[in-house]
């Protein structure tokens, strides 16, 4: 029987959508306290920009399904044509997209290239 090379399985697969999905899920939290300030520009940014992101991964990894989250997120926080909205929608908002966001950032995965299975 042949031993494994090393002590962890060879993985054929990255998720690199995950990172920016938790940091947007963040400042999106963070963004709930800040609604209705001056400071909610900059959660606007940091939202479109790790989204944006995300959506780059989710086209190398061919998995369109999550342009469906991705894209109307991008919309939605986007600092330079903004949509005003208010309410408890855009409370509500701030608290069920970062879920969102973190299950598709779960299931974006990448197939891994030779050169990063060498790294490891």
């Amino acid at each position: 029987m042949a031993q494994p090379k090393g002590r962890y399985p060879e993985r054929s697969f990255t998720r690199p959508a995950l990172a920016p999905s938790i940091l947007a899920a963040m400042a999106l939290m963070a963004g709930a306290a800040l609604l209705g300030t001056e400071w909610f520009i900059i959660v606007r940014f940091a939202v479109a920009i790790l989204v944006a992101v995300m959506g780059v991964f989710a086209v190398q990894a061919k998995a369109y399904v999550w342009l469906v989250v991705v894209v109307p997120v991008v919309i939605a926080w986007n600092p330079v044509l903004p949509i005003t909205m208010g309410g408890t929608g855009w409370a509500v908002a701030h608290l069920a997209v970062p879920v969102a966001l973190v299950v598709a950032g779960f299931l974006i995965r990448v197939p891994a290239k030779e050169s990063d299975q060498a790294r490891r």
